[in-house]
């Protein structure tokens, strides 16, 4: 069936995109970028950043992130289906959140931080969920 080829393949695509151009933005942080930081970090009560992850950490989040982009590109691979459950399941448990700072159960309203998770980045992991968890679960042929 070429369109559910077609589908196939454009889910492939987005999904590779979307973690494909986060890993971008953790690589340019993890180098020493500054642009958009602060709105990426949880906040402490005082005002300032809960935590600062050093840049080793950030380059493993870029390099986990670029690992799900290739998991996408490959997913008609039978060996991805896997990695993509698995991908799934992260993001899934990222839009969830933590019952405290981040995802639908986050308690903190307030902040920059929080909005943009309420606006932006727990939706986007739903989103990516959906695109990973329908790649794991699709059955395309070569």
């Amino acid at each position: 069936m070429p369109q559910s080829s077609t589908a196939h393949r454009a889910v492939s695509v987005a999904a590779a995109l979307l973690t494909g151009t986060i890993a971008s933005v953790h690589v340019y942080w993890a180098a020493g970028g500054k642009v958009g930081l602060t709105a990426a970090l949880p906040e402490a009560d005082s005002g300032g950043p809960l935590f600062t992850p050093c840049p080793v950490m950030t380059l493993g989040v870029a390099a986990g992130l670029a690992g799900m982009s290739a998991a996408a590109l490959n997913a008609h691979s039978s060996q991805m289906r896997w990695p993509l459950r698995l991908t799934t399941l992260v993001f899934l448990l990222r839009a969830i959140g933590d019952g405290r700072m981040v995802g639908l159960t986050r308690q903190d309203g307030e902040g920059r931080f929080a909005r943009n998770d309420a606006r932006l980045y727990t939706p986007l992991c739903l989103c990516l969920a959906t695109l990973y968890g329908v790649l794991a679960v699709s059955r395309r042929s070569h």
